[in-house]
């Protein structure tokens, strides 16, 4: 991947006792999604519920909805639950486009979804 492109994403995880956190800001696309699917891949492994919040997303390509349907459903097999925070602008209208808006869990805030 090149370098310049890593750049344009950036995925920060944190450990809470009810959930595992992930913060993007920046873009998911072509060459940035495979760095948010290697930390979806590692929060999910740690058993608990993952909470990806979006809110510092400004461009969503489809790879990303993608990634968010496979984490879904690797959710549902494990019985590990998967929470949005805040999609906006390009991303929520990407989900509603898709009506994966009624399909995932969304949510205004982490502490909502941390406490779901």
């Amino acid at each position: 991947m090149n370098e310049g492109n890593a750049a344009l994403l950036k995925v920060e995880s944190e450990e809470r006792d009810a959930a595992v956190v992930l913060r993007a800001e920046g873009e998911v696309d072509s060459y940035t999604v495979e760095l948010l699917r290697e930390k979806l891949s590692e929060a999910f492994g740690a058993g608990r519920p993952v909470v990806l919040d979006l809110s510092g997303v400004e461009f969503f390509a489809s790879v990303g909805l993608s990634a968010l349907v496979e984490y879904h459903l690797r959710g549902e097999e494990r019985g590990t639950p998967f929470r949005l925070v805040s999609p906006r602008g390009s991303v929520l209208r990407a989900l509603k486009a898709t009506t994966l808006t009624e399909t995932l869990e969304l949510y205004l805030d982490v502490d909502s979804a941390l406490n779901a």
